[in-house]
Parts: C-alpha cells; structure tokens; sequence
C-alpha cells in the first residue's frame, strides 16, 4: 500500500510542476495583470518589474501568441473596435 501512495504523490506533484510551467510559460498576461494589481510597496515592486519583463520577453519569444491570437479573435467576434490593436 505504501508504494502505491508514493506512486500517486509522485505523480500529483508531477501534474502540477508541469502545469505550473505551463501556464508560466504561455500565460504571462494573467501573471502579469495579477502583479500589476498588487499594491505598490517596496516588497511588490520586484515582483511587478519580474512579471513585466517575463511577459516582454515572452512576447518576444512567440510565447503569447495564442493568448493574443484569441483575444482577438474574440473581440472580433464581439464586434469590438479595438480588434485590431
């Protein structure tokens, strides 16, 4: 019994590692925002200045390009008018 509930953890912990670079990886924007919503103090400002540079150099990577292939393709699709931006 116990091997198996080693094999269950090992496994748990791998879905979420590599869920977690995922989303790292290719959503940049959510973490972006997210950092740009915490409040503006001397422990958050290096998490901000991270997160933007990250979500810069994941553009310059290709690594938003679903992300924003979507976007626009669902303002599109709302008839918004900034679509094309």
């Amino acid at each position: 019994m116990q091997a198996g509930v080693q094999t269950g953890w090992r496994w748990a912990w791998g879905v979420l590692g590599s869920s977690s670079l995922a989303l790292v990886l290719f959503n940049s924007h959510a973490l972006a925002n997210w950092a740009d919503q915490l409040p503006p103090n001397d422990l958050t400002a290096p998490i901000v200045t991270a997160a933007d540079a990250w979500h810069d150099q994941a553009g310059k990577l290709g690594l938003n390009t679903v992300v924003d292939s979507v976007d626009r393709w669902t303002k599109s699709a709302r008839g918004d008018e900034r679509a094309s931006e």
